[in-house]
């Protein structure tokens, strides 16, 4: 079995350049400095389903909504993908920093949960629909000292943008544009 850890000379390696030009030019552009942005088109398919599209890495997936709220259920929920995004940025953190303090781990597994009340999506003076709370159960397999792991663990909380997010709110906004519908008549003549 391969340790997860494995990498972690090569990721050393990377981390450390990307660190080195990133205190070189703090306002530069990724991937070459620390400024990146990301960009994801979503398109509703049907049946509560959505194409989303990454234009960063090229990527393309599908979400779905659960068949109690009128969904098919046939790809994970948008808010599984954003809790999943965010641990998962977490984990890679977490390599980031172990790999820097030459901390090795076998093994790293995060269950992440939380709840919700989702009356406040569809009815208006509800409460507020976002996350209550979430909390993440780390296990790690490891040699290392328990003192480093949890000074690599704490590292990784306060520096990884998925938790920030999620910790931090930040401010959202939307712009609204509409197009006149083309619709076929339902009576037309076929051609």
């Amino acid at each position: 079995m391969v340790n997860v850890c494995d990498c972690f000379p090569e990721l050393k390696s990377v981390t450390a350049a990307r660190e080195a030009r990133y205190r070189a030019d703090p306002t530069k552009r990724a991937p070459e400095g620390p400024q990146s942005s990301l960009e994801v088109t979503v398109t509703s398919i049907g049946n509560l389903n959505e194409r989303v599209a990454c234009r960063n890495s090229g990527q393309s997936f599908i979400i779905s909504e659960p068949k109690h709220v009128g969904g098919i259920a046939d790809a994970p929920t948008p808010l599984e993908f954003l809790l999943s995004g965010a641990v998962g940025c977490y984990a890679a953190v977490f390599a980031f920093y172990a790999a820097k303090h030459g901390v090795a781990y076998e093994s790293f597994e995060a269950v992440a949960r939380t709840n919700f009340d989702v009356r406040g999506h569809m009815m208006p003076d509800a409460p507020p629909s976002g996350f209550q709370k979430v909390t993440i159960a780390i296990k790690v397999k490891s040699d290392a000292p328990a003192e480093k792991l949890a000074e690599i663990e704490r590292l990784a909380r306060s520096g990884c943008p998925g938790i920030a997010t999620l910790r931090d709110p930040v401010p959202v906004e939307t712009t609204l544009s509409i197009a006149p519908a083309t619709r076929v008549a339902a009576d037309a003549p076929a051609e």
